[in-house]
Order: C-alpha cells, then structure tokens, then sequence
C-alpha cells in the first residue's frame, strides 16, 4: 500500500517542468511603506518596484492606504512564452 502512493506521488503530473506561469498583472501591499509620507513611502515604492523590475515587470498602478497597495503589469511579450507558461 504504501508502495503505491510513493509510486502514484512520484509520477508526472503531464504538467512541463522548468516553466513557470506569467502573471499579466500582479497586485501587492508595501508592507515597508505602512505609516510612512513623503520621501520615505517614495523610497519604499521605489524598493519594491525595483525588485519586480528585476522580473520583467513595471509599475503600473499605486492605490492609496495604509500599507498602500502596488500594481504591477509584466512586460514580457506573452506570444513569445511557451504555451504552459502564459
């Protein structure tokens, strides 16, 4: 019995490996900009997009509160993406 759900747990899933799926648009708090003004919740939005620039992806919209929220479109050309990928 246990045999079989090692076995059944070790087979493909059908699914490709090395491929990850791309999210169009990914939304996200800035937690480090949570009760900060001015230049101090610049260089905390300024962080984080930095940090999804080094994905691909630019910052796309910003929605007002405490922590205030970051939007995020990816700029990879979807078409050019293997199709598990997209």
């Amino acid at each position: 019995m246990t045999f079989a759900i090692l076995f059944l747990l070790a087979a493909p899933t059908g699914r490709p490996t090395g491929m990850t799926a791309m999210k169009t648009v990914v939304c996200k708090p800035v937690d480090e900009a949570r009760g900060k003004s001015g230049a101090e919740l610049a260089q905390a939005i300024e962080a984080e997009a930095a940090r999804f620039a080094k994905s691909n992806y630019r910052l796309s919209a910003l929605l007002p509160g405490d922590p205030p929220i970051a939007c995020f479109h990816s700029m990879a050309d979807s078409s050019n993406l293997p199709r598990g990928a997209r």
